[in-house]
């Protein structure tokens, strides 16, 4: 799965899953564009990084951000060849506690930026005969409570997965992956109880038939993979990556 001389684009890179990632492919030997929402922490992962990595700063929850963060990208990597969409939120509360703003906040992070992203990678991919994974979730692919809105992006996110990969194939594939619980900051704060984060992560993880929860490196491998020449027979798939949690009841 060697990705020398490619040209990779991770949102969300700063931390968790992201950073994993594109840790992943500057090992696997491309050039990684590091997106995060401000300047300082894109320079803070590029600095722990090393390697071959560009700038590319941005909000992505917003559409103008997202076109000109990934011409940006574009143009100092000179090209693309996969886009890599894991920023996004959490948001827990009840359907009550769930206002507009917390609806568009979950939404605009999770499914519109990644479709503005994706659309403004597009003539880079189609030149490139490139690929995008997005990072969906577990959770869109089973229903939970207290978390509406995360849910309805998620699973959003898998079915424009399907979407995608049905309009722009054969030029660009499109897949996700969609994990469960992983060790990452996002997950100590989201699962915490009454505040105490280690509580949370260990009822997480009793409740995975596999006994544990998942790492960002192990999100990061598949991630790699489905970009890989080695996966170019997959397209709209969702890959579920929860232990078997998603297998029943």
């Amino acid at each position: 799965m060697g990705f020398s001389g490619k040209k990779v684009l991770v949102t969300g890179a700063s931390r968790g899953i992201g950073y994993a990632t594109a840790a992943a492919f500057l090992k696997a030997g491309a050039q990684v564009a590091v997106n995060a929402r401000t300047q300082s922490s894109v320079d803070a992962a590029m600095a722990s990084l090393g390697g071959n990595t560009v700038s590319a700063p941005g909000d992505i929850s917003k559409a103008d951000v997202c076109q000109s963060m990934v011409t940006e990208a574009v143009d100092a990597l000179g090209g693309l060849d996969v886009l890599v969409t894991n920023a996004g939120v959490f948001f827990r509360g009840t359907m009550e506690e769930t206002d507009e703003a917390a609806w568009d906040y979950v939404l605009d992070a999770n499914l519109k930026g990644l479709f503005f992203c994706s659309r403004a990678a597009l003539p880079a991919l189609k030149a490139s005969k490139g690929n995008i994974v997005h990072v969906a979730s577990e959770s869109g692919l089973n229903g939970y409570a207290e978390t509406t809105a995360y849910c309805a992006s998620k699973g959003a996110v898998v079915n424009l997965t399907r979407s995608m990969a049905m309009e722009l194939a054969p030029d660009v594939r499109v897949n996700c992956v969609c994990p469960g619980a992983v060790e990452t900051d996002m997950a100590r704060t989201a699962f915490a109880i009454n505040g105490d984060e280690d509580a949370g992560l260990a009822r997480q993880r009793s409740q995975y038939p596999v006994g544990r929860i998942g790492t960002p490196e192990e999100i990061a491998k598949a991630i790699v993979y489905l970009a890989s020449e080695d996966a170019g027979f997959i397209n709209a798939a969702a890959l579920p990556m929860e232990g078997g949690a998603t297998a029943g009841g």
